[in-house]
């Protein structure tokens, strides 16, 4: 779970939606932030603040509840943070509901950078204390990261073994109905050349 970030732009057709996903592991920081950037026509952007009024955002988890929506306009930009509760893909969508095409900057954040240090005040944490502060989260999240892999790596070894255990099975069941059908081959061309009397 390092710190991941991403930023990209996204063209939302007029009276529609657009919606993006990002993986988060279980107790995971996540930060999505979302700017209405204006009307695009022809490729480019014009800054309409009044457009940007009929542009909500929204984000769902895993199991496709509503955690956050909100109107992006007033010409600032519309944070949201949050912990994972379950692991999965979170997905946020931009709807439109203007009669033109607009463009939403989007950027995601995960992990240990994502935490929000304004919310806790300036004089809390010097810059000292901030970066001490990131360093235990990033190794808290190195350290459940590698916990996640020897799980994930007893999980596959487990599934291997039980495959080669069925492997072995249907080898020793098809070997016996191979000797099976060998043996009655045997015993019937026997029989049937002393019908014939060749034998």
């Amino acid at each position: 779970r390092r710190f991941l970030r991403a930023q990209v732009m996204v063209d939302v057709p007029a009276s529609s939606r657009r919606c993006l996903g990002e993986e988060y592991p279980e107790d995971s920081l996540g930060r999505w932030t979302f700017e209405a950037m204006g009307t695009v026509k022809h490729g480019d952007v014009k800054a309409k603040p009044e457009a940007a009024d009929k542009l909500r955002a929204s984000l769902k988890d895993p199991a496709r509840k509503l955690i956050w929506s909100e109107h992006l306009g007033g010409g600032k930009e519309k944070m949201f943070s949050f912990t994972a509760k379950s692991p999965g893909l979170y997905r946020a969508c931009v709807e439109n509901h203007h009669a033109k095409p607009q463009r939403v900057a989007l950027t995601i954040e995960q992990g240990w950078g994502a935490r929000d240090y304004a919310k806790v005040g300036a004089g809390v944490f010097g810059p000292v204390e901030k970066q001490l502060d990131d360093s235990e989260h990033m190794l808290k999240d190195i350290a459940a990261e590698m916990d996640a892999a020897l799980l994930r790596e007893e999980r596959l070894r487990d599934n291997s073994e039980s495959g080669r255990d069925r492997v072995e099975f249907f080898g020793a069941v098809s070997m016996g109905v191979l000797l099976l059908t060998a043996l009655w081959q045997i015993f019937y061309l026997r029989r049937f050349f002393r019908s014939k009397k060749l034998l």
